[in-house]
């Protein structure tokens, strides 16, 4: 079958991957794809990986789980774009260059950086009217008038089924350069001093090693959302793990 290739001028669907770093049961990248043309969107933001509680076996990490996800993407037909710089420049630029419809994100349960990012974020989406949603992606759920029925809500979302991850993705023209994948030095971050053979390797197969999960001891729901397992999130039955980033 002939590539499929987004046309020149056609909205675009913007998919901003911050510390879920997959296509499998990826919320914002499924219901995106399923609206036109996906743009995959990697920002390096210089304020977090410059913070105190950032380090660089943080980025040795992070850095091969991006090369798994531009891969898997890839596959699917179109790479992840990666960018340097603080979010609302990035974004701001591909707005003004590309015809971006909507902008697609997964609420992020982060630090007080992260969290400062977010509100500018949807600061200038407002201002540009931009529509930007924000997915949830584990039990934290956000703006509660009360803690009362926050386990009600806990429970219909671990109950909800994965998210199957898009079959293909047209590739957008003209293409983008994908950008690279900056090195420690080029990020003005200190070498790894890690040992390789102590680093933990990236992607949701990785994480079947685990003995709780080779068990199956875990419950759905047990896994929150972080980069040290690459962005396996709750809930993820077993069976679904093997597939998770291709």
């Amino acid at each position: 079958m002939a590539t499929q290739y987004a046309s020149d001028n056609e909205p675009i669907q913007l998919v901003w991957f911050k510390r879920d770093l997959r296509v499998s049961d990826h919320g914002p990248l499924t219901e995106a794809a399923a609206r036109g043309p996906v743009l995959p969107l990697y920002i390096v933001e210089p304020a977090l990986i410059h913070a105190p509680d950032f380090a660089p076996a943080h980025w040795s990490f992070i850095a091969d789980c991006l090369r798994a996800l531009r891969a898997a993407l890839a596959r699917r037909g179109q790479p992840l774009i990666v960018r340097v710089g603080e979010p609302v420049a990035v974004l701001e630029h591909l707005a003004a260059t590309l015809p971006i419809a909507q902008l697609w994100a997964h609420e992020e349960t982060g630090n007080l950086l992260s969290y400062q990012r977010d509100r500018a974020v949807r600061r200038w989406a407002r201002a540009r009217g931009l529509p930007f949603t924000e997915l949830p992606q584990g039990g934290v759920v956000r703006r509660l008038a009360s803690r009362d029925i926050w386990d009600a809500s806990y429970d219909e979302r671990m109950a909800r089924p994965l998210f199957a991850p898009p079959p293909a993705l047209r590739p957008l023209t003209p293409a983008l350069d994908p950008g690279p994948i900056p090195s420690h030095a080029e990020l003005g971050l200190a070498p790894d001093r890690l040992a390789s053979g102590r680093r933990r390797e990236p992607g949701p197969r990785a994480a079947r090693r685990f003995p709780a999960l080779a068990r199956g001891s875990l419950p759905p729901g047990a896994l929150q959302p972080a980069h040290g397992l690459g962005g396996l999130l709750a809930p993820q039955p077993l069976p679904e793990l093997g597939s998770a980033i291709g």
